[in-house]
């Protein structure tokens, strides 16, 4: 069982979990028989809504754990959580008139959590020294009032998921090699010498699925100071050590604020974190980690403040 297997069964069972939680709390006496278990409450579903939001964050927690690659932690929590399907196995077979038909899926739940949880522990972190997935350089920033136009390298397996901007339209022109790219749920392969532009409010992403590197001139109209600064502090991160192998920050609220600052709006399932990421982004900036990264890696933009 490798990694990656590991962290889709991880996130299954998180969505399993936040789908559990979900009808604990809009249809507390059909979730409460699946469970395997039946109590006349009077019509007082107190306890059910405890238990849903319980699942809730479960669910919430072993899909942001997956998501930032925070392996080890994920293995420690699927560890420590197999006391809670144990338990529920326990209090169901123990219930009169319960049988193993409505055990079985706690039976799984436990099987879930001793065998993914050592495979992550037992997965050796590969002591690779890699080349960061991109390199930017700007040419021209939104201080002078003008459009932001900067060039990056995005080397192979350098992606980022459907996402859309409100603030700015892009538009992206190839210098060098091969870039897919994705706008409004259609799919175009540039090539060197092609250009597309992404209107405000249009998802999109881009994938390097491609064997070399290829160079890329982005202009977002109107230009953007916090784009910048969120492109400026993620090369710096990935140059002190503090990105993963694939780019991403390896402190939650680093990606927070990275997320924030691009003005990266989420689409699909991952909608739903969007509150959970901006909570955390508005936090860091309160207690002062956005103005040190800005000191540190943006000092050619000058100290710009973010409001909260």
């Amino acid at each position: 069982m490798t990694t990656r297997i590991c962290y889709l069964i991880s996130l299954l069972t998180g969505i399993g979990l936040l789908f559990i939680g979900t009808r604990f709390l809009v249809s507390p006496i059909k979730a409460e028989f699946d469970y395997g278990i039946f109590t006349n409450t009077n019509g007082d579903f107190s306890f059910h809504y405890i238990k849903g939001l319980r699942d809730f964050f479960s669910g919430l927690l072993l899909i942001l754990l997956v998501i930032t690659k925070e392996k080890k932690a994920l293995a420690i929590t699927l560890l420590a959580a197999t006391i809670v399907p144990l338990g529920d196995m326990i209090i169901v077979l123990g219930k009169q008139g319960s049988d193993w038909q409505h055990a079985i899926a706690h039976l799984i739940a436990v099987i879930i959590c001793i065998t993914t949880g050592p495979v992550l522990l037992m997965q050796k972190r590969k002591n690779i020294v890699s080349t960061p997935q991109v390199s930017f350089k700007m040419l021209q920033s939104a201080v002078t009032g003008g459009a932001t136009i900067s060039e990056c390298d995005l080397f192979p397996g350098a992606k980022t998921p459907w996402h859309y901007h409100t603030l700015f339209s892009e538009k992206f022109e190839l210098l060098e090699g091969k870039l897919e790219v994705g706008r409004n749920g259609k799919i175009y392969q540039l090539n060197e010498g092609d250009e597309i532009t992404i209107r405000q409010n249009e998802t999109h992403f881009f994938n390097n699925r491609f064997s070399e590197k290829c160079r890329v001139r982005t202009i977002l109209n109107p230009g953007n100071i916090q784009f910048e600064q969120a492109s400026l502090i993620l090369m710096g991160l990935t140059k002190d050590g503090l990105t993963s192998t694939t780019g991403v920050p390896k402190r939650l609220s680093d990606l927070a604020l990275f997320l924030y600052l691009n003005n990266s709006k989420m689409t699909g399932f991952l909608k739903i974190f969007e509150p959970v990421f901006n909570a955390i982004a508005k936090r860091s900036i309160k207690s002062g980690r956005l103005k040190t990264l800005i000191s540190r890696y943006c000092q050619n933009l000058g100290q710009t403040d973010v409001g909260v």
